[in-house]
This record gives C-alpha cells, structure tokens and sequence, in this order.
C-alpha cells in the first residue's frame, strides 16, 4: 500500500490557539505578527480565524453565543459549527502559551511553502526555464523566515538609536572612498546600502574608471565582487595587470607583445603580486551572470564591501515587464534593495542616450541617462566621465591626459566637477592633472 504523505499541519495546535482566543480575546493583539487566515492549514480554522479578527477588530464582544450568533452558511458548511465551537472551549490551550502555538503553526506554514517552491524550483529546473532564480531568491527568503521564526518586524527607537550612535561613531566604516580625493571632497564618499551611478558614453573612460576604484577599495582592505556584462574577465584582467604594473602597455598587453625578458619579468611579476593582492576571500569576479537574480545570488554568498556592475543596460531584463523604462526601473530598485540589506556599497556602470553626440558641447547630463528616471531618483550619487579629447580631438583644449567627473548628483554633498590626470595606456587615473605631470617627471 502506498504511503500518503500529508502536508505539514497541526490541527491540536491550531484548536488550541482558536480556542484561547475565545477565552482571551485580547491574545489577537499579540499574535497577528504571526497570523492570518492564510497561515492555517485546515479550513474551518482559516474560517474561524477570520471571523474573530474581524469581530476583534470591530470592537465586537467574543463568545460562544455572539460567534454562533453570526455564522453563515458558508461558515458552517466550511466546518465551523456550534458544536465545533463549543468543543474549543472545552480543549482551549492555555493563554500564556498562545505565542508559542502561533509560531508553531506559522513553522508548518512555512514547512508546506518550502514543499510547494521545492516542486517550483524541480519543474523550472527540468524546464530549463531562467525564472527557477526567482524562486530560488523565495525559497532562500522562506527558509530564512524559517530559521529566524520573525515574520513580523518591529521597530525598536531604543535598538535603532544605540545603531545610530554607533554608526556615527564609526562613519568611516559607513563611508567608502572612492579613490578620487575631489570626488569624495564633494560627496563624501559612497554610503553603505547606497547607489553610486557612473555613466558616460563609449571610449570615455566609464570602465577604467571603475577599475581604478576597484583597485582604491581593494588597498583599503574591503572585499569587492566585480560584474562584467561587456567584457570578459580575461580582458578586465589585463586592464588590472596593467594598472598594478604602472609600468607596462595595455596595446601591448592586448596584443601580446610581451618581446623581451623586462616585459615578461614585469608581467610574471605583476601576475604574483595580484594574485596575493585579489585574493578569493577579498575579491570575486564574474562575465557569466545574466540575470540579476543570479549575481545577487552570489552578492549574498560573498557578501562583500562594494559591488561594481559593468554595465546595467545589459542585464537580461524581466521578460514579464515589456517597457525597457518599467524593466530597467526593477533592475535599479532591486539594486538599491540588495545593497542595502547586505549593507554596502553598489557602483552601477550606465550607458547615456545617443541623443547626447548630437549636442555641441557633448557635455553629459542627467537627462542624458539611458532610461534616466528611475535611475536618478534611486541614486545616491550620478557622476558623468567626460573625455574631451574623443570629442574633440585635436581641437580639445584640455589635451588627452585629463578625464572630468562630473557630480550631477550628489545626495550629500555639492555637484561639482573634478579634472583627473589620464593615462589610457596605463589604465591610470591621478587625482589631479598636475599629479600625472609630476609622475612623468618622476619616470624620466
């Protein structure tokens, strides 16, 4: 004979707590953190419960008389009859233990949820099917409820103000540099739970950017993980050789000219020193990850100091949402979420409108943003990278070794703007024009 397994449930425990109710109305008060209809398993309960909470919440008196008084015929064919109710009060559990019942029936709750996502996650993974990361990212969330039994949050001013506290005392641990000292002189910094949005168009300078702030807050001794949704990682690496090097050619690196024994001790050299540098337990790296869902996955798995994402236009968006605003909004928003439960920092990479190559200056704006609504209003700071030189080229005053960040935004600070020195071949950005001068002066 085959075994049929019921779903997780407790009728005793769900009698009990109904039952205590009815003796002690005022329990509602204590356990609606834990329960609604939808947490009972059977359906006289769900109907029961139902009834006292609207009765409780109408100010209505709670007895045996005044619940039979009301019952519909719904009710009593769903199984909450006089004699259903007069039984309760002879088994009622014993009040003070009424938590204790509501978190046991909120348990099989979540038990008959895990059951129900596990068979999800079964069907979308036989199906090959991309949403199996949504429900994967749920059942991550039911478990998780599962373990720490606090489905409903309070909020404690006396908790919240002893965090505070804190959290002002140790603002350096809140606060991220970012490896430009103008742009932290306007900012501050970036914010932990917070977005730092860097935009700019093709060949101006958006990924070397980012690279140098990857390397900032790796000397700062703080864990990264790093998204490359347009390059690969062997070609992101090669930037990073280079930048740590300061002494070889990224031409050379990405062609391989490596024709002499100085260029591949330096490089052999450089390789050591990263891979002590980047270790795994400090550093993560990915070409691979699509979807959102799944770089969030391993957000929560390495659980780091700054996440960096090269660049949001080309996440795989919700194929539900059809308008790319709507889509890219849910990329932005769920972002802004991610950071702020893992509390740190998120550095979004965004591509700007096209639109902007036809005005005279080629100065970006907010408005120049790809989709720029959502992503300005969620960002703590929007900076543009701006190259004069590919604009202008020859006709360019400031020449091809100054890169401008611009502070559109700034949610703490002042907008402002900051000349940085540039070197495309080293992969190297100086604080200030005179910076890099004096580096060169200092090589020959």
């Amino acid at each position: 004979m085959t075994e049929i397994n019921m779903p997780p449930s407790s009728q005793e425990a769900e009698d009990a707590i109904l039952g205590a109710i009815i003796e002690s109305p005022l329990l509602l008060d204590e356990i609606t953190a834990y329960l609604s209809s939808d947490i009972f398993y059977y359906e006289r309960s769900k109907r029961l419960y139902f009834i006292l909470t609207e009765m409780h919440k109408n100010g209505d008196p709670i007895d045996t008389i005044t619940i039979v008084g009301r019952l519909s015929t719904t009710d009593k064919v769903s199984g909450v009859t006089a004699l259903y109710i007069s039984g309760l009060r002879d088994s009622f559990g014993t009040p003070s233990l009424a938590k204790r019942y509501a978190i046991q029936i909120y348990e099989k709750h979540l038990l008959r949820e895990i059951i129900s996502q596990t068979n999800d996650i079964s069907k979308s993974a036989y199906m090959n099917n991309q949403d199996v990361y949504n429900i994967l990212d749920d059942a991550h969330f039911t478990i998780g409820q599962l373990i720490n039994i606090r489905p409903g949050l309070t909020f404690d001013i006396g908790s919240e103000l002893d965090e505070t506290f804190e959290n002002i005392l140790s603002s350096g641990k809140n606060i991220i540099k970012t490896g430009f000292s103008g742009i932290d002189e306007l900012s501050g910094g970036m914010t932990r739970g917070e977005i730092t949005v860097i935009g700019g168009r093709p060949g101006h300078g958006k990924t070397t950017t980012m690279l140098n702030m990857v390397k900032s807050c790796i000397d700062q001794g703080l864990k990264v993980i790093v998204f490359n949704r347009e390059m690969t990682n062997i070609e992101m690496l090669k930037k990073l050789i280079v930048l740590e090097s300061g002494k070889l050619s990224y031409l050379d690196v990405r062609l391989g000219y490596i024709d002499d024994l100085s260029k591949m001790g330096e490089l052999e050299a450089t390789k050591e020193a990263i891979g002590l540098k980047y270790s795994a337990d400090k550093f993560s790296m990915f070409d691979n990850m699509p979807s959102f869902d799944e770089s969030a996955a391993q957000v929560k798995k390495f659980k780091p100091d700054v996440i960096f994402d090269d660049y949001i236009q080309l996440i795989v968006p919700d194929k539900k949402i059809i308008e790319r605003r709507l889509q890219l909004e849910k990329i932005v928003n769920s972002y802004k979420w991610l950071a702020k439960k893992q509390k740190c920092a998120c550095v979004l990479l965004s591509q700007l409108n096209r639109g902007l190559e036809t005005r005279g200056d080629g100065r970006p704006k907010l408005s120049d943003l790809a989709e720029s609504g959502a992503i300005e209003q969620v960002a703590e700071n929007v900076l543009f990278v701006y190259y004069d030189h590919k604009v202008n080229m020859n006709r360019s005053k400031e020449g091809e070794n100054v890169i401008e960040l611009i502070g559109s935004k700034v949610r703490y600070g002042v907008s402002g703007s900051v000349k940085l020195g540039y070197e495309g071949d080293k992969v190297k950005m100086y604080n200030s024009i005179e910076e890099y001068r004096s580096k060169k002066l200092n090589d020959i």
